[in-house]
């Protein structure tokens, strides 16, 4: 049995493996259930999902998300209310690896908006891998005063 520093066995080690994996996936689930956390408070992001800066406009929110070695007909884009979804596929190129380390995967990302928008005005473009996502703000109108009669 090999032996580590800490005097642990092999099953020990895999004992503990098993379980640092099982609470990444755990935190992942609820990331799932209940969307990003703060960043104050969230982990660091997962490999498989694309970075995002969300930046706070007068009238919208935007978004800019790092999609490199994409193009725009690889990119799924949805928005709800409060709900930013980016979806983007990998092609793998053809040819014999010699040395290969650019990951070739899909992404997947969701994110809880912090303020609801308008997802029928939502305007996107793609430049250098970089998507850029306009989302204009739900303005809430003051409410008017109605007389009781």
């Amino acid at each position: 049995m090999k032996s580590y520093p800490s005097g642990s066995s092999d099953l020990e080690q895999m004992i503990g493996n098993a379980a640092v994996e099982v609470a990444r996936i755990s935190i992942q689930a609820a990331k799932k259930i209940l969307g990003d956390l703060p960043s104050d408070i969230s982990m660091e992001k997962s490999q498989d999902q694309p970075a995002i800066d969300l930046m706070d406009g007068k009238d919208e929110l935007v978004a800019l998300v790092s999609l490199p070695g994409r193009s725009k007909d690889m990119i799924d884009l949805r928005v709800t209310e409060d709900t930013l979804t980016i979806s983007a596929k990998s092609a793998a190129r053809e040819g014999k690896y010699l040395r290969q380390e650019i990951e070739n995967r899909n992404v997947e990302r969701e994110i809880k908006l912090p303020l609801e928008v308008k997802p029928e005005q939502a305007k996107a473009s793609f430049n250098n891998g970089i998507l850029e996502v306009h989302l204009p703000k739900l303005m809430v109108v003051d409410s008017q005063r109605i007389q009781v009669e």
